[in-house]
């Protein structure tokens, strides 16, 4: 299960990917864990329509995907998965989807009140998630495009005590 990228960005499929992540990786694999999309027949389309043809692109659901990556353990296909959320990175990190590095890339919230970038902002509840996913010893970065410098969030929250 060679896992080269888990991200999290609200977009999902857009051009930092196809353009960005799919190349630098050399995925053939996109593992799309979102619970709302993998019930959006049109939604689902629409998305993979954008992939190319040499990248197989799969969205579930969070436990779908969790269960997918458990039972390919040995299979030896570079995937990139993508959540939109902390909170749906901290249920694969959970339900057993073993990553040590969690990609930051573009992430808004209706109820954002902690910018930690130009392209990260959080509400409460999206910093306690990710809080959490550093505690548990996974290494959390902010990192929009493959050729832009990484910013480690344990620096950037130092920014922001815990309350």
């Amino acid at each position: 299960m060679p896992i080269v990228l888990v991200r999290v960005d609200d977009r999902l499929v857009h051009g930092q990917i196809l353009e960005g992540w799919l190349p630098s990786t050399r995925a053939r694999e996109l593992l799309i864990a979102n619970d709302s999309l993998a019930n959006d027949f049109l939604q689902k389309m629409i998305m993979q329509s954008a992939i190319p043809y040499s990248v197989n692109i799969v969205i579930d659901t969070v436990q779908g995907v969790a269960t997918l990556l458990r039972d390919t353990a040995a299979n030896e296909v570079k995937r990139i998965v993508l959540v939109d959320s902390p909170r749906d990175a901290l249920r694969l990190k959970r339900a057993g989807v073993g990553f040590n590095n969690l990609n930051l890339g573009n992430l808004r919230t209706n109820n954002m009140t902690i910018c930690l970038s130009r392209s990260v902002m959080v509400g409460e509840d999206g910093l306690r998630d990710l809080r959490t996913i550093l505690a548990e010893g996974v290494k959390v970065v902010i990192q929009s495009v493959p050729f832009e410098k990484p910013l480690d969030l344990s620096e950037v929250l130092r920014c922001f005590p815990e309350t």
